[in-house]
């Protein structure tokens, strides 16, 4: 197996993985517009953090955070917990802020010939205004809720 092309260093120190969320199908193309599913989910995703990782960044449980990589970043909530591994994060790809997948780099796997969505170098910081940001967020939202209907992957129709 040949290794991931993109590395992490310092500035990027950790090893981003992307995951499905159990309640939406593919990337919400069907399940996010389903009113009843929006309604639950009102919300950038996630980013899954390893608590000991969280507090030495200063990144309280449930705060909104960037997750910068060497292609772009992307604002998303924290959840801090035992589960993902020092080191590691993990996000879901469904959500339409927060887009993981805008962090991803293009590099084709040799093998399989598709992105490393698996494997990105990436770097989370805390937001020091977390009123600014929710208020970021909640206008991002009313825009897109005001828009039409989005097509397949979230592009517009």
């Amino acid at each position: 197996m040949a290794p991931p092309i993109d590395q992490l260093s310092d500035e990027f120190p950790f090893v981003l993985s992307t995951v499905r969320e159990v309640g939406h199908y593919s990337c919400r193309s069907m399940t996010g517009n389903c009113k009843a599913l929006v309604a639950l989910a009102d919300e950038p995703g996630y980013v899954q953090v390893n608590s000991e990782d969280a507090a030495r960044l200063g990144i309280e449980d449930q705060a909104l955070v960037w997750v910068r990589s060497r292609q772009g970043k992307v604002i998303t909530r924290a959840n801090v917990s035992e589960r993902p591994n020092r080191g590691a994060i993990y996000m879901t790809y469904q959500w339409w802020i927060g887009a993981c997948n805008e962090l991803v780099a293009e590099n084709l796997s040799p093998i399989t010939k598709t992105p490393e969505y698996k494997y990105c170098a990436v770097q989370i910081e805390p937001i020091k205004d977390q009123g600014q940001a929710e208020h970021y967020v909640q206008q991002e939202y009313s825009k897109i809720k005001q828009a039409p209907p989005r097509g397949r992957c979230g592009l517009h129709l």
